[in-house]
């Protein structure tokens, strides 16, 4: 079976973002299959001898599909968020544009692939896509996130760091779907209490050493908040900010954390609370989109409009280490049900399907 995939997200500016990611992990695990040859093309005419072309990616607004195919074409969308939150996600003429030759491309595609079952009601929804046309694969944690037995290393991080034995931990954007105004003012409150005045947040990003203050773009108005309110609540002191973290740093500080909070409006998927499961963090997440999804029995939850429930239940898991540790075992059972085998099988069952039903 000869597969061609389109790597173009490893070569621009989605390769460290959740594309790049899964364009790279997908790649690396099909390679090893013996029964699939890989060919990886930027531009469709590179592709001279393939039994499908598979897109990674989907872009909404951008041209990126070819209307006209000359080969059964597989596509991976992720999530279809700015028509889910179209009043935060402004499109302009070109952008409409584009999406009506997206849309015309992906009728002629043969299979869609998405990462859960909120994406693909979504995608049903907002692209018109059928049911049975739409195959959900969920993602994986890299295997280098895991528990770690190497005290020396986990000491050194803490010292480098200035971590405390206390600490929240988030790690992603800072875009209005995640929903950090509200973490910033329930942290506020948390720590205003005796009880907890020597527990940290800390956020993990490089998106959150950036000076955007005399930058107008909407998509920074968020973070924009999350500074004027760590600054009005003088967090300063309670709030740390590493920036971006490499590989074994990040294994680290998810191993280090008290819990893992996520509390986005809504995710696609949510690869960081497999991360923190695999290595052991109990999670404090959201109820909304796929998390529910990804975090299963292990994780608690909260609504992300109510602040007074999510203080009362961070407060109650800081207190509880009984149940912290029960979180966390039961996190690892979680993150045990991904891998990115299960990716790759599953995703070969698409293109075998593609196979059988090709003219």
């Amino acid at each position: 079976m000869k597969i061609a995939i389109n790597h173009l997200p490893l070569k621009n500016a989605h390769k460290l973002r959740g594309v790049g990611y899964y364009t790279n992990h997908l790649l690396e695990v099909l390679k090893q299959d013996t029964l699939i040859q890989i060919q990886e093309f930027i531009n469709l005419p590179e592709v001279k001898d393939a039994d499908i072309v598979h897109y990674p990616w989907f872009d909404l607004f951008f041209h990126t599909l070819p209307i006209r195919k000359r080969l059964p074409t597989v596509v991976t969308i992720h999530d279809v968020m700015p028509f889910v939150f179209s009043e935060h996600y402004p499109v302009g003429l070109r952008g409409k544009i584009n999406f009506f030759l997206q849309k015309m491309a992906l009728k002629s595609c043969s299979y869609i692939i998405t990462d859960s079952k909120v994406s693909k009601v979504d995608i049903m929804k907002h692209l018109k896509i059928k049911d049975e046309k739409i195959a959900v694969i969920p993602l994986a944690a890299d295997p280098v996130f895991k528990v770690l037995s190497n005290d020396t290393k986990l000491l050194h991080t803490k010292r480098q760091y200035r971590l405390p034995d206390q600490f929240l931990l988030y790690v992603g954007d800072a875009n209005w779907v995640k929903n950090l105004p509200f973490l910033i003012e329930g942290f506020c409150k948390l720590v205003r209490s005796e009880s907890f005045k020597d527990v940290k947040l800390v956020l993990v990003g490089g998106v959150f050493l950036k000076n955007v203050e005399n930058i107008d773009h909407p998509e920074l108005q968020s973070l924009k908040l999350v500074n004027k309110l760590i600054k009005q609540y003088k967090l300063e002191e309670n709030i740390i900010r590493p920036g971006q973290l490499k590989g074994d740093d990040l294994v680290s500080f998810y191993n280090l954390a008290t819990a893992y909070v996520q509390p986005s409006i809504y995710e696609g998927f949510g690869l960081p609370v497999l991360e923190a499961f695999a290595c052991g963090a109990p999670v404090i997440s959201s109820n909304r989109g796929s998390l529910p999804e990804v975090g299963g029995q292990a994780a608690v939850y909260f609504d992300p409009t109510n602040l007074e429930q999510f203080i009362s239940i961070t407060a109650e898991l800081l207190e509880n280490a009984s149940l912290l540790n029960k979180l966390s075992r039961m996190g690892l059972q979680q993150a045990a049900k991904f891998s990115w085998e299960k990716v790759a099988e599953e995703t070969k069952s698409v293109y075998l399907k593609v196979l059988r039903n090709k003219p």
